[in-house]
């Protein structure tokens, strides 16, 4: 049975690796907020006041929602301060998500690791009040200019 579940998440991964999106990443300086999204028409190279600062990682589409162990990113905004967080919860325990509002899916991802994928790592920052998501943990390692290591989101492909 469990060579079965493994052979079906192998099958399900290699086969849906291939119609995955980039994920982009874009920061702001003058709000110091990162904002992530699957959609480059979104602000494209850069507009708005946001810098375009490549691609993340790999997001299922929604054509991919249904593979097993794939789970929803949801996208939060904090109307107050403009902070974008992102989670596979839509109701998180133990977090307070006042101020957040739900923007819906900003793609989906594994919530387990499966063979080729790599964590989403979670950083916050108080200071600037931002999250930061980033797969490389040599990004930010155990955290840097404020930001401090939180959580695994989840699990991605590389860019």
């Amino acid at each position: 049975m469990k060579t079965i579940l493994i052979l079906s998440i192998l099958f399900f991964s290699f086969s849906y690796g291939f119609s995955q999106k980039p994920l982009h990443r874009y920061y702001n300086s003058k709000m110091k907020k990162h904002y992530y999204t699957a959609d480059f028409n979104e602000y494209g190279s850069g507009r708005n006041g946001w810098t375009y600062e490549g691609i993340t990682c790999r997001v299922f589409g929604r054509e991919n929602r249904d593979a097993p162990g794939v789970v929803p990113i949801y996208r939060f905004i904090n109307t107050q301060t403009g902070d974008h967080y992102y989670t596979t919860q839509r109701h998180v325990p133990g977090r307070n998500l006042d101020g957040y509002v739900y923007e819906g899916a900003a793609g989906f991802i594994y919530k387990f690791r499966v063979p080729g994928t790599i964590p989403l790592f979670e950083y916050y920052s108080p200071s600037a009040g931002d999250h930061f998501y980033t797969a490389d943990k040599n990004e930010l390692g155990p955290g840097f200019e404020g930001y401090t290591f939180d959580t695994v989101v989840g699990y991605v492909f590389r860019k």
